[in-house]
């Protein structure tokens, strides 16, 4: 089932949250805190890939803005809360075996991050090396590995395993996103995303 609901309007913009969900999925969570018009391309990404997948869910925030939408409706990912979406709020204690959240970059490369198990992001590293052009790198630290504990992709994963960030630049999102969402679903369906 489909839910949109507005978050927040401003004079120029607006916010909508999204879920897609059956209401007892806790299998895979497809998210992108900061879809729309914040980070082009990641909420289409993120409910391509949570569609093709039998036990998946989605939630996206769709932010549009006509002045300067990543301005207007980017938290940052540590400092989303359930309190503030309800439709997050839905799902929030169901404890994930997979959760991949799908980020914007604004250089030209991808970047594998989140609290998850270092192995994994390796594994998903070496995957999209495979079928995207940019250059593709393993964090576990620095302003993109995602792995603070506050950031909604790791609190939303089942027990301490952590989740899986993915920051893409624009040409991913332009026009490699496809081979991204293709090679994430594999890794899903081989069981690529949980940790050994």
């Amino acid at each position: 089932m489909l839910t949109t609901r507005p978050v927040a309007r401003t004079a120029t913009g607006h916010c909508t949250e999204l879920l897609y969900d059956d209401g007892a999925n806790d299998d895979v969570l497809v998210c992108a805190a900061h879809g729309g018009g914040v980070e082009p391309g990641t909420g289409e990404q993120a409910l391509e890939l949570a569609t093709r997948l039998p036990d998946a869910s989605c939630w996206a925030c769709l932010g549009y803005d006509e002045e300067d939408a990543f301005e207007a409706w980017h938290p940052p990912s540590s400092a989303i809360e359930p309190a503030d979406y309800p439709l997050l709020s839905a799902i929030a204690g169901r404890g994930f075996e997979t959760v991949i959240s799908l980020h914007g970059l604004a250089d030209d490369r991808i970047v594998v991050g989140g609290g998850i198990d270092a192995a994994v992001k390796r594994r998903v590293r070496r995957r999209l090396e495979d079928v995207v052009s940019p250059p593709v790198e393993a964090a576990s630290d620095g302003p993109y590995a995602g792995v603070s504990p506050a950031n909604f992709v790791n609190w939303l994963a089942d027990g301490d395993r952590g989740g899986l960030q993915l920051e893409q630049g624009p040409a991913v999102r332009d026009g490699e996103r496809e081979a991204v969402v293709a090679a994430l679903e594999a890794l899903v369906e081989d069981g690529g995303c949980r940790p050994d």
